[in-house]
């Protein structure tokens, strides 16, 4: 049923672009459905459909009830990244004994038995632990910069 409905919306959405429209240039990511050169600039990706769509084409997966529970993210040209190479699945699980990221399918074959956590569960912990280091190693400046102000105190007074 998805497929047809991106089908769909990939042939009825194709379109020229108004003029007035800001288009994709370098650097920029361009809208998955417009045909020819000058292309719309993509708002957001999809990681289900694997397509990036500008404000028009973006519209079905806020009112279209099976495209509604896709995750979008900011357009990337990178989508494929947070694809499993193996299986063409989303890589939602961390395995931690092998410290990266895997699909649903590789859990359950080549990390079978491995300690693995949802890739967002192992993000927040992540952001936890950098947050303490940072912390950490904002004290010992603060520590080294209290001892210099104390080194230069007593060499002015000499």
């Amino acid at each position: 049923m998805l497929a047809e409905v991106v089908e769909k919306l990939k042939k009825t959405g194709l379109q020229a672009a108004p003029p007035a429209l800001c288009y994709a240039g370098p650097g920029y990511v361009a809208c998955d459905f417009f045909t020819g050169t000058r292309k719309q600039k993509a708002l957001m990706s999809c990681l289900v459909c694997l397509v990036s769509s500008c404000k028009t084409h973006l519209q079905p997966h806020y009112s279209v009830p099976a495209l509604k529970k896709h995750k979008l993210v900011k357009a990337s040209t990178q989508l494929q990244e947070n694809i499993c190479s193996h299986h063409e699945e989303l890589l939602k699980i961390y395995c931690r004994n092998d410290q990266n990221c895997i699909c649903h399918l590789c859990m359950m074959d080549e990390h079978k038995g491995h300690d693995t956590v949802s890739a967002a569960a192992e993000r927040t912990e992540k952001q936890s632990q950098l947050r303490m280091s940072q912390q950490k190693l904002q004290q010992r400046i603060q520590e080294r910069e209290k001892v210099l102000k104390e080194l230069q105190r007593a060499v002015e007074s000499l």
